[in-house]
């Protein structure tokens, strides 16, 4: 996104908003609904954070490093006055990017759905800062930099956070896969 269309978008020029809204509405929406799980929500939450960078960017106010990382921190800014106004309940949908091909063995579909179980588990007990690191780092795609500018963090903090969550993590996934194991075994 250039520095043309940032120029064009604070002039409210319909086609560089609509340029705006085109690339970010999905992985916004995403986003949302993986933090909220409810997708009428979403869809309500994500229309919240256009309208707050309607309002920004009519104050002038724009992003420092990367679109990306200014959008997405308006979206998260958004996620977090939703559960502020409603109280904490967090829950993970996983975004159709994880689901199961539908050409494999009735077997394979049953392990891999086992498996996406267990990742949506293993999600909901990284802390926030550690899911939306996973979230923003490898759904989203963005940078250590950006994801850094999204959490007002420096991006050796980000770099230790992705840390940590990847090791959490893998540490329930494999307790979970444990506890699947241990259920399924015969008595």
């Amino acid at each position: 996104m250039g520095s043309q269309l940032l120029e064009q978008a604070k002039r409210f020029d319909p086609d560089a908003l609509r340029a705006l809204h085109d690339r970010f509405y999905e992985p916004v929406y995403r986003y949302v609904r993986f933090k909220v799980g409810d997708p009428h929500i979403a869809e309500d939450l994500t229309s919240e954070v256009f309208v707050r960078v309607l309002e920004a960017l009519k104050r002038g106010k724009v992003w420092h490093t990367t679109p990306d990382a200014w959008i997405f921190g308006i979206a998260r800014n958004v996620v977090a006055d939703h559960y502020r106004k409603k109280g904490r309940h967090v829950e993970v949908v996983l975004d159709e990017r994880l689901a199961v091909p539908s050409e494999e063995s009735p077997v394979q579909h049953v392990m891999a759905a086992e498996q996406h179980e267990e990742l949506a588990q293993a999600i909901t007990l990284l802390t926030d800062e550690q899911r939306d690191v996973i979230l923003l780092r490898f759904m989203e795609g963005l940078s250590i930099k950006a994801v850094a500018e999204v959490l007002n963090k420096t991006p050796g903090a980000v770099k230790g956070l992705q840390y940590r969550a990847l090791r959490a993590l893998s540490e329930a996934m494999q307790h979970l896969s444990d506890e699947y194991a241990a259920r399924g075994a015969p008595s």
